[in-house]
């Protein structure tokens, strides 16, 4: 199995996926094996010189004024995690789970929280171990994820619960029998372990992975549409799309060009009008807008990956340790508030896609796709199913952002960051089942159309739908066919569809 070096050069989303996965193990590299010790060094001189520092020899939040006795700190880092260890809601999929756990571990290897190489070899050793803390869903508010990383730090220092070999155990037990030893924090550890961004950056991470993924898949899947469609390409001729150049609609054009290779569209007589409706004439325009909204959110993510966002934070080449608001990510919250945004306009689409599809004047196909006239409605209840998917996400896009959830005195902002992460991670699952709605006409469509001459990428994606829905006939519960083709949809089953050539 490869493995990802924290501390050695710039991690990416894909790092965080190939771990959260279990394609990859994580270990510290030994230039941020030696940062992270410079760094704990700084801190175990200030606490030993009695400096003022938040967290370290100075109390927490309003209790800033409030001296931390020498006699005190030994306990303080422990009692720091159990007492900010809540949440609600169920508990983080596992990938998200360890997501999050890699991200906290990518970040303390910059060195900037101060905590010896010990923490990061135990996260590390539980990723490789399948070590997971019970981590709630609910309960972070933005300003740092505090309560929920409490949560995913109570294992590795011998508290709360884990999910090991298939059950959930004392987390005491889960290192145990994994043959981890337990890592009793020192001073400013357990301050470390909470204060972080960690679980809006794991699932974050995993939700941009996951809608990159899914777009090029939507891009094919409109293909297999303008195929069944006989849609006119001109709107991603190159000269059309430089005419204005709009943000990502350029890439998503080329993107739609390379997947309709091999296709009659672009011989002249081909297409069946002029002008098409707009859910596939601005095709490239409103896929490019999810990819821009892509672009917007990723430098957010990969930012807190490779940095030190702790406070306070430790400045070995300074012998400095600074308080500060690096915990806070208003800009992630805005850019994932956005990406639902456009994951919905890239969903509404589609769904009107599939509406086109059922409509004889604009196919001069069988009206619902059917050809049992008028006793049968074929696939019109698809058509409303992927409109009510639509309007899921919809609701999702209310912007988190705008919902200040501050309620603590000093702590008087907060951007709502995980719920933003979290609202994107499921509109991405309700996209998924849109683009099964639509896989599942096309399909139907372009089997009726019968062309000639087609697009491999389309023929494959036809093909890998007749693996798991017959050509509808007469009229039948649609239900579970559904249901499994969006379970291969988030399986990644059709991607290889993607790579079909002649």
């Amino acid at each position: 199995m490869s493995r990802v070096a924290l501390g050695a050069s710039a991690l990416g989303i894909a790092d965080v996926a190939v771990v959260a996965r279990g394609k990859a193990q994580a270990e510290l590299a030994p230039q941020a094996r030696e940062a992270m010790q410079r760094s704990r060094d700084v801190v175990e001189r200030f606490t030993a010189e009695d400096r003022p520092v938040y967290g370290l020899t100075r109390g927490l939040g309003g209790r800033v004024v409030h001296e931390i006795s020498q006699a005190e700190r030994e306990d303080y880092s422990r009692v720091t995690v159990l007492a900010r260890a809540c949440g609600a809601g169920d508990p983080l999929p596992v990938d998200a789970v360890r997501a999050a756990m890699f991200a906290r571990a990518s970040s303390m290897a910059q060195g900037g929280a101060g905590v010896r190489p010990l923490i990061v070899d135990t996260f590390c050793a539980m990723l490789d171990a399948g070590v997971h803390p019970y981590i709630p869903s609910i309960g972070s508010v933005g300003a740092s994820d505090l309560a929920l990383c409490a949560n995913m730090a109570l294992p590795l220092m011998g508290e709360g619960r884990a999910h090991y070999q298939g059950a959930w155990i004392d987390g005491a037990q889960a290192m145990k029998k994994a043959g981890i030893e337990i890592a009793a924090p020192q001073e400013k550890e357990g301050l470390a372990l909470c204060s972080a961004n960690s679980i809006s950056v794991g699932v974050g991470a995993l939700a941009l992975a996951d809608v990159t993924e899914l777009l090029e898949l939507m891009d094919g899947i409109a293909v297999l549409t303008f195929e069944a469609f006989r849609a006119n390409p001109s709107p991603i001729d190159p000269r059309v799309v430089m005419a204005r150049g709009a943000p990502g609609q350029a890439r998503a054009a080329q993107s739609l060009r390379e997947k309709l290779a091999g296709t009659a569209l672009f011989e002249p007589g081909q297409a069946r009008r002029v002008q098409d409706p707009i859910s596939l004439r601005c095709a490239s325009h409103v896929h490019g807008s999810l990819r821009a909204t892509i672009d917007f959110c990723r430098p957010n993510v990969e930012v807190e990956l490779n940095g030190a966002g702790d406070n306070p934070v430790v400045l070995a080449d300074h012998d400095e340790i600074l308080s500060n608001g690096n915990f806070h990510t208003p800009a992630m919250a805005i850019a994932f508030d956005a990406l639902v945004l456009a994951i919905s306009q890239v969903g509404e689409m589609a769904a009107q896609r599939v509406g086109r599809l059922m409509q004889n004047q604009y196919t001069d196909l069988p009206n619902g796709l059917t050809s049992h006239g008028h006793t049968q409605i074929g696939f019109g209840i698809l058509n409303m199913t992927s409109e009510t998917l639509v309007k899921e996400i919809r609701i999702l896009g209310m912007p988190a952002s705008l919902h200040d959830g501050s309620a603590y005195n000093v702590e008087d902002h907060a951007p709502m960051t995980p719920l933003a992460v979290r609202k994107a991670a499921s509109s991405i699952d309700l996209l998924r089942q849109v683009a099964a709605c639509e896989l599942i006409a096309a399909a139907q469509a372009f089997d009726l159309r019968a062309p000639a001459k087609s697009a491999p990428i389309a023929r494959a994606l036809r093909d890998a739908v007749r693996e798991t829905v017959a050509p509808l006939d007469g009229d039948r519960s649609m239900t579970h066919e559904l249901v499994a083709v969006a379970d291969r949809v988030r399986a990644g089953d059709f991607l290889a569809c993607l790579d079909a050539r002649d």
